[in-house]
């Protein structure tokens, strides 16, 4: 797959993710940028490129947000836009530690298994089913609370 195809398959939603790990918008455009830079001048010979470009997103992400200091998440719209009202969620995932707020995006956004979002992650499957579940907890408590 060709650069233009993979950034037309992909760059949304790993903009999304980057933005989850980041809690800004603008460090994780940044951060996209970059990853498409390094494939651009180095590209890796992809045969399932999901997990490959999480793992490069998601490295990209947390070099960028260490370079400049964390602000609040203000940007899931693009991950709840099939809802007729994103704010709640948007907010009771804003309250989610970037951690679980991370394996959520993962699991129940983008579909990946837990075993593939540990290798994405970097962590045992039975810690991001576990990241999850105690996500989805606090998501159920703070939406009940507004």
């Amino acid at each position: 797959m060709d650069l233009a195809s993979l950034y037309d398959a992909w760059a949304s939603r790993l903009l999304a993710y980057m933005t989850t790990i980041t809690r800004d918008r603008h460090r994780a455009e940044d951060a996209l940028q970059n990853l498409f830079v390094k494939l651009a001048t180095n590209p890796p010979d992809l045969m399932s490129p999901g997990p490959y470009l999480y793992q490069a997103a998601r490295r990209e992400a947390w070099r960028v947000s260490k370079i400049r200091p964390e602000r609040p998440l203000a940007d899931l719209e693009v991950i709840a836009a099939e809802s007729s009202d994103p704010a709640p969620l948007i907010a009771a995932i804003d309250k989610l530690s970037a951690d679980q707020a991370e394996v959520v995006l993962l699991h129940a956004i983008e579909g990946f298994t837990f075993k593939e979002v540990a290798r994405i992650v970097r962590i045992p499957a039975d810690t991001a089913a576990s990241r999850y579940r105690l996500a989805l907890d606090k998501l159920k408590e703070l939406m009940r609370r507004d």
